[in-house]
């Protein structure tokens, strides 16, 4: 899942959290349906929710407002000030990184596999391989989902690589 959806959701949640009456709006109707079809309840309004005339209203004072704000001189399309993008990492567009089945039941042999695995992750890191380390702490993630130990420490080397969508 895409993780600036995620914190747009967390964003609205907090926002209905606040004013709970946002879901009685005739744009949410879709949101009240979906909740109530699971057995889930909508809070109850705690004012008037506001007509499609006062959100329009709404819409033309916050123009009206940004007119206000507009600089006096006009803009060169350039700003004065200069962004430093030095050790900014670039997001990576990877696919999501497996997880392991966290239902696996796992043996006494597995485990023995996933700790051979994390023996051969510190030669790789030694090595300089931090592409073979991902791939080996992934193997032993496989063997053994419920062992967390795994995931922060490949997690950390996906920070290496400046891999930090990854690393999430």
């Amino acid at each position: 899942m895409d993780p600036c959806k995620v914190s747009e959701f967390w964003a609205f949640e907090k926002m209905w959290k606040q004013n709970p009456s946002i879901l009685h709006t005739e744009q949410m109707r879709f949101l009240q349906e979906c909740v109530e079809n699971m057995d889930g309840k909508i809070p109850p309004a705690t004012h008037k929710t506001k007509s499609e005339d006062n959100i329009k209203e709404e819409k033309t004072d916050s123009k009206k407002v940004e007119e206000n704000i507009k600089p006096d001189k006009p803009s060169s399309g350039e700003s004065d000030l200069e962004n430093d993008n030095e050790g900014v990492t670039e997001p990576d567009t990877d696919a999501p990184q497996e997880m392991g089945d966290e239902n696996v039941e796992i043996t006494e042999e597995m485990m023995d596999q996933a700790n051979d695995k994390k023996v051969a992750v510190t030669d790789a890191l030694n090595d300089g391989e931090l592409q073979k380390a991902t791939d080996l702490f992934t193997d032993a993630i496989k063997l053994n989902p419920r062992l967390a130990i795994l995931y922060a420490k490949r997690a950390s080397v996906f920070i290496k690589l400046q891999k930090p969508n990854a690393a999430i």
